[in-house]
């Protein structure tokens, strides 16, 4: 499953159904609360992050907006929490 983050409030609502093998993506203002996961694979939405002015560094993995529309296809389910 994919689980689009939206705000610290979001956050506190994905944690509570994230499971092992889902993706997390953190976007809008979401990217200022992104945190990792374990067995999940966190990406946090590059434009949004610099819109933001969160530094960009190498514990997680940005994607571009392509990027986010290829993971958004990969995934049967996705949910977005605000």
């Amino acid at each position: 499953m994919l689980h689009l983050v939206q705000s610290r409030e979001g956050l506190a609502k994905c944690k509570a159904f994230v499971q092992s093998g889902d993706d997390v993506v953190f976007i809008g203002d979401g990217v200022i609360c992104s945190e990792q996961f374990s067995d999940c694979r966190v990406f946090i939405q590059t434009d949004d992050a610099m819109r933001c002015g969160v530094p960009i560094g190498d514990e997680s993995k940005y994607c571009d907006m392509a990027e986010l529309v290829e993971l958004v296809a990969l995934h049967d389910q996705s949910v977005s929490w605000s």
